[in-house]
C-alpha cells in the first residue's frame, strides 16, 4: 500500500504539473518539489522496491532518468518522446537516439544521432554519454557526466533569494511574488559538476504556460536577455573573437540586421513589417531585463535593442539536424534537401515533418528557400 502511495505521490506530481494553470501550485513551483518526489529514504515501501535507486537516494537510477520518471513521453513539459513529437522550446531528445544515412554525389553521408544534441544519460531510459566527445565544446565539461542537472537545478535555488513562490517561467512580476529561476537554470554559484561552477547568472525569459500545438511563431518562448552568457558558463571559448557575434552586446542595430530580420519573409521576398515578423526557427532577445514585458504569444519582431543569443541558432537539448541547430545548416535549400529525407537510413513515422515541428517548409518558404541565417542577413 505504501509503495502505491508512493506511486500517486510521483504521479500527482506530474499531473500537477501538466494540467494546472500557473497560478496553481505545481510539482517544482520554481523551487524545491515535495522530496518524496524524486528521492526515496530506503528504496522500499513494505520491503517492496519502488526504484532502481540511483545517488542522493533518488527514484531513478541517475539523475536525469529520475527526472524522465515524470517528463519522459509526449506532451507539454515532456522532452523525450517516441516520436520527435515535443514541439517544445528546448527540443525533443528523441533526437539523439535517430541515425541518418544517405548518399551524395556517390559518397555515403550520415547525421548522427550523438551530434544532434546534449547527450545525457539516462541509464532507465536508454540515453547514454556522447561516443565523440569526451568534454563540451568550448569549455571542459566530462560528457561521461552530462545530465538535467548539469544545466537545472532541481531544487530552484536562487541568488539572493528567501523561499520561493512562484516560477520564474511564466512572467510573474518579481516585485509582488519571490519568483524561481527560468528553467530552473543553475544560477551564478551552482555546482553543475564536473568540477565546473557557474559563474553566470540565468537568462531572462518567458514561455507559454503550455505548448498546446507545439511551438509556432505566436506561440514561443520570448527571450529577454543573458542566455548566450549562460551558455558560456560552459561553452565559454565559443564567444569572443573569431566567433560569431552572441549576447547581450551582440545588438541586431548593427548593420541594420533588425531591418533586415523584419521585412524577410523568404528567399526573394523583403515585403514583411515588424508586426508579424517573428520567426520562432530564429528566435532572438529583446534586451529586456523584465520578464513581465516578455510576451510568449508577440508576433513583433527585434528593434535595435534586440540581440543574437545562442539560441537563435540552437535548441538547448536536441534537434533533428547537426549541432542541434533549428534547421538544417549543411544544405543550401533546407526546404527540399533537409535531412531527414525521405528515403534516408533510420527514418522511421512523421520523422521528416517533426524535423521541423510539423511546419511544411515548402508550402512556407517555397522549394528553393535558401538558409534561414538570411533572416537576418539577407544575402539570397
Amino acid at each position: 500500500m505504501k509503495a502505491f502511495k508512493l506511486i500517486l505521490l510521483v504521479m500527482a506530481g506530474a499531473l500537477m504539473v501538466f494540467g494546472l494553470s500557473t497560478s496553481a501550485l505545481a510539482f517544482h513551483d520554481g523551487g524545491v518539489a515535495h522530496c518524496d518526489g524524486c528521492h526515496t529514504m530506503h528504496n522500499s515501501a513494505d520491503g517492496v522496491e519502488v526504484g532502481p535507486g540511483g545517488g542522493d537516494l533518488t527514484i531513478g537510477s541517475d539523475p536525469t532518468s529520475t527526472c524522465l520518471n515524470c517528463h519522459n513521453g509526449s506532451g507539454s513539459y515532456h522532452i523525450n518522446s517516441t516520436d520527435g513529437s515535443n514541439f517544445t522550446g528546448g527540443g525533443d531528445f528523441y533526437w539523439l537516439s535517430k541515425t541518418f544515412t544517405w548518399t551524395a554525389h556517390g559518397s555515403p553521408q550520415a547525421s548522427e544521432g550523438d551530434n544532434h544534441g546534449h547527450n545525457v544519460v539516462a541509464v532507465d531510459y536508454g540515453l547514454t554519454a556522447d561516443t565523440t566527445l569526451t568534454q563540451a565544446p568550448g569549455g571542459t565539461y566530462n560528457a561521461a557526466a552530462l545530465s538535467c542537472t548539469s544545466c537545472h537545478d532541481p531544487h530552484g535555488k536562487k541568488v539572493g533569494a528567501g523561499a520561493i513562490e512562484v516560477s520564474g517561467s511564466y512572467g510573474a512580476d518579481p516585485t509582488a511574488r519571490q519568483t524561481g529561476n527560468y528553467r530552473l537554470l543553475g544560477d551564478d554559484g551552482y555546482d553543475a559538476g564536473s568540477s565546473v561552477q557557474f559563474t553566470s547568472e540565468v537568462p531572462i525569459a518567458t514561455a507559454p504556460s503550455l505548448f498546446a500545438g507545439g511551438e509556432s511563431d505566436s506561440n514561443h518562448v520570448d527571450y529577454g536577455q543573458n542566455m548566450s552568457e549562460w551558455c558560456a558558463n560552459c561553452h565559454g571559448s565559443f564567444s569572443g573573437a573569431g566567433k560569431h557575434p552572441s549576447g547581450n552586446a551582440a545588438e541586431l542595430s548593427d548593420d541594420d540586421i533588425y531591418i533586415n530580420y523584419n521585412t524577410y519573409v523568404r528567399t526573394g521576398d523583403m515585403t514583411g513589417n515588424q508586426a508579424t515578423a517573428y520567426l520562432a526557427l530564429v528566435p532572438f532577445e529583446r534586451g529586456s531585463s523584465d520578464p513581465t514585458a516578455l510576451i510568449p504569444a508577440t508576433t513583433v519582431g527585434p528593434d535595435g535593442n534586440s540581440n543574437v543569443m545562442c539560441l537563435s541558432c540552437h535548441r538547448a537539448h536536441a534537434s533533428a539536424f547537426e549541432n542541434a541547430t533549428r534547421w538544417d545548416m549543411t544544405t543550401e535549400f533546407p526546404a527540399t534537401d533537409s535531412h531527414p529525407a525521405a528515403g534516408d537510413g533510420g527514418v522511421t513515422g512523421d520523422d521528416i515533418l517533426n524535423s521541423y515541428y510539423g511546419r511544411d517548409m515548402v508550402a512556407q518558404f517555397g522549394a528553393f528557400q535558401r538558409s534561414l541565417c538570411n533572416k537576418c542577413h539577407a544575402q539570397d
